[in-house]
């Protein structure tokens, strides 16, 4: 693991967790502990005040004034999906795919999607899209652009991080149509968040795109498909994309799918299972 990671407190404390003022909340429940109704007026006059822990308080708010209730975590309110391996264990390190649905889908579909992928191997988590249609959500076009939707990826990972053991340099991106356009964008303009992103029929990237993050995304994975039936994008837009992400040091893998769908096929998900296991059985030492 990296000694920092982008989906941890921030540094400067903006998200920070206050470990002092969580110390404040636990002591203030002991020198103020919640008055029982069915209790009667001796018991609760008979409580201990325990002047040496409001002692501690008073010396912490005096020194920092600025602690206050809520300050220690920010939520997002973006609705989001998780899915947990079917035997989780806490002592290994799990990778997380960032699933991002297809249009007319939800969040929601992030539960049928991973028991494909696999069901033990991997953390999921789902965002809903920014553009509602008649059967669902999408993603716009400019959604990767969006601090709104980068603020929300960070407060949701950094919040599973807190929760789960997510292994910091295997947070992976993966989608369907839009969902995965809007996943390369998030790749190509955060190299630094992420270990790689998958596209399922989502649009390429332009051979002549300008990459601000060129130097970044070097050994960054990428694995870009299509199918024969696509309408958006051709294999020709594939081989062009991949030439062009391999051209500034990217480890590119392609597939193209004989059958249409419009929604992500078992055989796709499985794929998808594959090309991550190379990269982390290819990390590991022995």
């Amino acid at each position: 693991m990296t000694d920092f990671s982008f989906f941890e407190s921030k540094p400067d404390g903006e998200h920070q967790f206050d470990e002092r003022f969580a110390c404040t909340r636990r002591f203030s429940d002991l020198a103020n502990p919640i008055q029982d109704a069915s209790a009667d007026e001796s018991e609760i006059e008979d409580l201990p005040a325990h002047p040496e822990i409001i002692e501690l308080i008073e010396s912490l708010l005096e020194a920092d004034p600025n602690l206050q209730p809520g300050s220690e975590v920010q939520i997002s309110q973006r609705s989001n999906a998780v899915y947990l391996p079917e035997h989780y264990e806490a002592g290994y390190a799990y990778p997380l795919i960032v699933w991002f649905h297809g249009d007319g889908a939800s969040e929601n579909e992030l539960h049928r999607v991973m028991p494909s992928i696999s069901d033990r191997n991997y953390i999921g988590v789902a965002l809903r899209g920014d553009v509602t249609t008649p059967t669902g959500c999408a993603w716009s076009a400019d959604a990767a652009n969006s601090p709104e939707l980068l603020n929300d990826i960070r407060l949701i990972v950094t919040s599973l991080r807190r929760q789960y053991h997510i292994h910091s340099e295997r947070i992976y991106l993966a989608g369907f149509g839009t969902g995965a356009t809007t996943a390369v964008k998030l790749m190509l303009n955060k190299p630094e968040w992420f270990g790689g992103v998958i596209s399922f029929s989502g649009e390429m990237p332009k051979p002549d795109a300008q990459l601000a993050r060129a130097e970044d995304l070097k050994d960054k994975r990428i694995l870009l498909t299509t199918n024969l039936s696509a309408s958006t994008t051709g294999v020709g837009d594939v081989v062009a994309a991949g030439r062009m992400l391999y051209s500034v040091g990217m480890k590119v893998g392609t597939r193209v799918y004989q059958d249409s769908a419009t929604v992500p096929t078992t055989k796709m998900l499985r794929d998808l299972d594959s090309w991550l296991m190379d990269d982390i059985c290819g990390s590991v030492k022995v």
